[in-house]
């Protein structure tokens, strides 16, 4: 039955029309998740690009390797067509890597992980007193006088009062992002920071940091929470002197592909709805949260569809990213081409906020098409997804904002998510096949409703 919803934007109302559902949608959409949770593919294939393949880093052979499996798996699935598109990437090295503690005693070791983009310390280490500062402010007051010469301990946090651990992580990554920059301009001859996590753990998280367009170039790393802790304690006893030593580095550039994929629509084959995530991940664990869980999504939402006999009206690509980690290089390439072939996106799903029970979507897009999209939280919500909230979509859509304006990021539960992020404890053993197949099963759901709209 077609429902007509009533609105009021800027003083006008307006009608929203859904559109004409098949009768037999809610029989789908629960054959959908059936299918999903029976079988578990997805979790298979996560499975063995986890164990087989491993940690999957920018500039890899393991990337590689994951691209080409993702590629062959898609054709059994049915693809009509799936490739590899070369993307030139940064080649990153990690080595041995660790720092001790000095308080006028004997050391205290204290599990540290060098940030990605890093330049190494010198063979022999660095060894310096060390300054804490909790913001870019306290650093700015202490100067150079403060600072020259020192190693600066960002003792930061996540906010952990927020809710979305997504907005706690989005305040606290700055200074993982710029705090080896902005110390530099000090006189600074190394930083460390507490982890971007709200877990109090002892291990260590990494993730990408940038140097900007400084010439200043000093080693910079993270520590594990309970590290950070030790070290507090200590300066709040006395002078403390750090030894870091960093064996890291971009070490020129590689090739890594994206992993593209079609499922032809019978009706609309120029209309593309792509799902993807990035194929890439951080090198300490094997990329299961981040971001191996949404290529499993994606790759699912044209196999279930496959699997429960409907047929697409819309193509749907499955696009898996290179290096989403050390800066976009696969979706830019990705969106540099589409725009160059005139590839219309009628919309654009990603996933790349891990395998955690499903809680909805967020959906960028004018508000009459989002409200559209919201009439069905109806068939949607007895599966858990509440959540249809404005603005969403993904890192590796940015690329393509301005260009298409149709964008929708997959919303799991999140509160564990910042546990496993860029750490050791990124593992398959951090996925369980029951919720990893409830997100691939809610965004197929919402694929199938989708096609119909118009």
């Amino acid at each position: 039955m077609k429902k007509v919803a009533l609105f009021i934007l800027s003083g006008m109302s307006i009608q929203v029309s859904a559109q004409q559902l098949p009768t037999e949608a809610k029989d789908v959409i629960k054959s959908i998740y059936t299918e999903a949770l029976g079988e578990q593919q997805g979790y298979k294939w996560l499975h063995h690009i986890c164990t087989e393949i491993g940690p999957r880093p920018s500039g890899s052979d393991a990337a590689n390797q994951a691209a080409e499996y993702t590629k062959q798996m898609m054709l059994d699935a049915g693809a009509d067509t799936a490739w590899l598109q070369p993307v030139e990437v940064p080649k990153w090295h990690r080595g041995a890597e660790w720092s001790k503690a000095f308080a006028g005693g004997e050391s205290v070791a204290l599990p540290t992980t060098a940030l990605g983009g890093s330049v190494p310390t010198p063979k022999e280490g660095i060894r310096a007193a060390v300054v804490e500062v909790g913001s870019f402010e306290e650093l700015e007051a202490l100067g150079k006088e403060g600072l020259e010469g020192k190693i600066v301990f960002y003792n930061t946090y996540m906010d952990h009062s927020l809710i979305s651990t997504f907005n706690a992580y989005g305040g606290a990554v700055k200074y993982r992002w710029a705090g080896a920059m902005e110390a530099g301009k000090y006189g600074a001859v190394a930083t460390v920071m507490r982890s971007v996590t709200l877990l109090r753990d002892d291990l260590p998280h990494t993730g990408a940091m940038s140097y900007g367009e400084s010439e200043v170039k000093i080693p910079t790393a993270a520590i594990s929470w309970l590290a950070a802790d030790k070290l507090e304690k200590m300066l709040g006893d006395g002078l403390v002197e750090l030894e870091l030593f960093l064996d890291c580095g971009v070490q020129g550039t590689a090739i890594n592909y994206n992993m593209i994929a079609d499922f032809k629509g019978a009706e609309k084959p120029e209309e593309i709805m792509l799902v993807g995530g990035h194929i890439d991940s951080w090198d300490l664990g094997q990329g299961a949260q981040d971001d191996g869980a949404g290529c499993a999504h994606a790759m699912q939402v044209p196999n279930l569809l496959k699997k429960v006999g409907y047929k697409n009206n819309r193509t749907i690509r499955v696009v898996l990213w290179a290096n989403e980690e050390f800066g976009l290089d696969g979706a830019k390439e990705y969106a540099r081409w589409a725009k160059s072939e005139g590839v219309h996106h009628w919309v654009a799903m990603e996933s790349d906020a891990g395998g955690d029970v499903p809680r909805g979507f967020g959906i960028s897009a004018d508000d009459i098409r989002l409200e559209q999209v919201r009439t069905y939280k109806e068939l949607l919500s007895p599966y858990g997804l509440h959540v249809f909230a404005k603005g969403g979509g993904g890192a590796d859509l940015g690329p393509l904002r301005g260009y298409d304006d149709f964008f929708i990021g997959y919303r799991p539960e999140s509160q564990r998510y910042f546990d496993f992020h860029h750490s050791a404890r990124d593992n398959i053993n951090a996925i369980h096949p029951r919720s990893l197949e409830m997100g691939a099963a809610s965004m197929s759901a919402l694929f199938y409703l989708l096609d119909h709209l118009e």
